[in-house]
């Protein structure tokens, strides 16, 4: 499970951040002992404070995001160096992933789709190994993922990081909607290479409206643009049935993007829902 399907998120006025005790005590709950590092400011950006209050809810965390501007060379240095330093914590809550996003210049504003030039591609996919090599060093596996408004979006994109890095994938299949990919056609393309998954399910006009129309994200997400897993439009069943076929055996994060208003507002009842979808999916025997 993700933090950000409590409304967690380091984007300045998402909505309302509830305490990271009160989504880790409500993790600890309704999961599997499991949950992802969640953004910036979350967890205490110390090892030793984070352990302990991980221990307390007798969670492990198994992944953790981080995004990273990695296509223009001047930048690139300060970029790796971030990215160490937070593999190094991730690593010491024992972490297995390390979820990467490249994403575009901070200036870009709401600019989505920036095509690169072969050169930024290049220095892309250049530095997307020297992130591999950062992993290893903190005995972490990368997994990069492609979503709306980052550097790699649809099929094309993944298949040119797949023919350039040896970089694995985090499958998040709402934002493979989003960007109007087919999820079973990329997973498909990435057999072999997938490291991570992040589940959610997706309303397919809202996702149209954002990709198409203009509609602010944030405000998608507001009008319920994430559903309960298998109430929308991603088909999330069918992913799941692939990825056990292909003999995935990596971990499923619950990651559905959420606005609260308030303290009062309780993201569990649908969290719940979409784990005991999953719970059911996952007990079913794979079909030929």
């Amino acid at each position: 499970m993700s933090p950000t399907s409590w409304g967690v998120s380091d984007v300045p006025g998402w909505g309302h951040q509830l305490d990271a005790e009160r989504v880790l005590s409500e993790a600890a709950a309704v999961g599997e002992g499991a949950i992802e590092a969640g953004p910036p400011g979350f967890l205490p950006d110390r090892s030793d404070l984070a352990k302990p209050m991980l221990k307390r809810h007798r969670l492990r965390v198994v992944a953790g995001p981080a995004q990273a501007i990695l296509h223009h060379q001047d930048i690139g240095g300060p970029e790796l160096a971030f990215l160490d330093g937070h593999a190094s914590w991730l690593g010491a809550l024992g972490a297995e992933t390390l979820v990467l996003s490249a994403v575009p210049p901070r200036d870009a504003g709401n600019k989505h789709g920036i095509v690169l030039s072969s050169a930024g591609w290049a220095h892309l996919l250049h530095l997307i190994g020297s992130v591999q090599h950062v992993c290893s060093r903190h005995k972490l596996r990368l997994a990069v993922q492609p979503r709306y408004g980052s550097m790699i979006q649809g099929p094309a994109d993944i298949e040119r990081l797949l023919v350039g890095t040896e970089a694995a994938l985090c499958i998040d299949v709402g934002q493979l909607v989003l960007v109007g990919a087919d999820p079973v056609e990329v997973l498909e393309l990435a057999a072999g290479r997938i490291q991570h998954v992040h589940l959610n399910d997706i309303d397919e006009k809202l996702a149209l409206e954002v990709r198409e129309e203009g509609l602010d994200y944030a405000e998608a997400v507001s009008k319920d643009l994430f559903k309960p897993l298998g109430t929308g439009d991603a088909r999330v069943d069918r992913v799941v049935e692939m990825l056990r076929k292909t003999g995935y055996r990596g971990w499923y994060s619950l990651e559905q993007d959420t606005r609260l208003a308030s303290a009062d507002d309780r993201p569990l009842g649908i969290i719940s829902r979409s784990l005991q979808h999953l719970r059911e999916l996952l007990g079913a025997p794979a079909t030929d």
